[in-house]
């Protein structure tokens, strides 16, 4: 089996941008002008300070929302390798920054809501599968399955849903990222269970809000690692 590519996300500080450097995450995530006040908010002056730090093959990914314009320019000031899109962008919103952005290193994650009511809103339709069908033939580059919304973006305690990620993995030939209550303790059985392609954590490595936990962020990375035969 396979190790998922690791995203931590909700950095703000320059030492875990090293930590995370030094543990061998593949991508952090840097919460940046989020329209609602979640703890994880930097400036975009702050995300390219944290960025300037960020050494390859460490990859970084800017989490935002808001109107097309105020995103293009973040995107195009930051230049990250990703762009999540999880606020309350319709599919249209996310295929219009695709495109925008198609000759430029950054790529597209499209959060797919989990309740029906914010994808009839996004998408145009409720249905899992009709949706999966309108992103195959967007510009997006990965989809992401998170019990975090809008709605309720400063919460904690959330689970992932592993029967609705493995449906989506199932029905959609892009990269499917999974979230929600990710920790060291359990991420072994999550990968075993659901085979995702990569994995975005948050709270499951922190101390407090912001504060990523060294001995939760190493651990996890090891648990992540191909289990070799004895």
């Amino acid at each position: 089996m396979n190790a998922p590519i690791v995203k931590i996300c909700g950095l703000m500080r320059p030492e875990d941008i090293r930590l995370c450097q030094q543990a061998g995450v593949n991508i952090i995530g840097l919460v940046t002008e989020y329209p609602l006040p979640v703890p994880w908010n930097i400036s975009a002056e702050r995300a390219a300070e944290l960025m300037s730090l960020v050494q390859s093959p460490m990859q970084t990914c800017l989490v935002t929302g808001g109107t097309r314009a105020k995103i293009l320019t973040l995107a195009e000031s930051l230049r990250p390798d990703y762009l999540q899109l999880h606020y309350q962008e319709t599919l249209a919103d996310a295929d219009y920054i695709a495109r925008e952005l198609e000759n430029s290193p950054t790529r597209i994650i499209k959060t797919l809501p989990p309740t029906s009511e914010e994808r009839q809103r996004q998408f145009g339709t409720a249905k899992l599968s009709e949706c999966l069908h309108l992103l195959e033939e967007s510009g997006v580059y990965a989809v992401l399955t998170d019990p975090r919304t809008a709605a309720n973006a400063s919460g904690s305690g959330f689970s992932a849903d592993l029967e609705t990620f493995c449906r989506i993995k199932q029905l959609c030939t892009k990269p499917v990222i999974l979230a929600g209550g990710i920790t060291p303790e359990n991420v072994a059985d999550i990968i075993a269970a659901a085979q995702p392609q990569m994995i975005d954590i948050m709270t499951g490595v922190e101390s407090s809000p912001g504060i990523k936990d060294p001995q939760k962020v190493i651990a996890l990375m090891s648990q992540c690692q191909p289990k070799t035969e004895q």
